[in-house]
């Protein structure tokens, strides 16, 4: 007799799901369109080494003692997006407690569909000079509902506009 409340109750819960997955949705910025930044780039950290000193050296425990110190440069790395006339500046981190790993790049923008002009940097500042790593400037045309994707190039020296397509 147990069987019974359990079909009952289990055709009830599969009915529920079905008609929930029918309800209709619109996506909430179904009207807008989307700029999507997105990749990864491994960046060769600048590391200045120097050996020693005896008295440096003796002041450490044994399993401490390493002949030479190396300490990282203090860059920093930025994206700047420019859409139309309005810029945007992302400080980006690297990763790894060290800050000796990858910079991801994962941004969003949502903006009004038609034409606009879009200008992106990644730039790394360090305390002698700012250096362009990356750069697009280019027209796009945005489709309500769509996304252009901005991404490296497989070689990894320029940006490019990879895809265009709705969500």
């Amino acid at each position: 007799m147990k069987i019974l409340p359990m079909l009952l109750c289990t055709a009830l819960v599969t009915i529920g799901i079905a008609a929930l997955a029918r309800a209709p949705y619109a996506q909430p910025d179904a009207r807008d369109a989307r700029l999507r930044f997105a990749w990864r780039m491994n960046l060769s950290a600048g590391e200045h080494c120097r050996p020693r000193t005896q008295a440096e050296l003796d002041q450490l425990p044994v399993h401490m003692r390493n002949p030479t110190v190396c300490t990282s440069d203090a860059a920093r790395y930025a994206l700047v997006v420019k859409v139309d006339s309005a810029a945007d500046t992302i400080h980006l981190v690297r990763g790894g407690v060290k800050g000796d790993r990858p910079v991801f790049v994962l941004e969003d923008r949502t903006i009004a569909p038609g034409r606009h002009h879009v200008s992106v940097r990644l730039v790394r500042s360090s305390p002698a000079r700012d250096t362009v790593l990356a750069a697009l400037d280019t027209g796009l045309t945005l489709r309500p509902g769509w996304i252009q994707l901005i991404t490296l190039d497989p070689d990894g020296d320029r940006l490019i506009v990879r895809s265009a397509g709705a969500e």
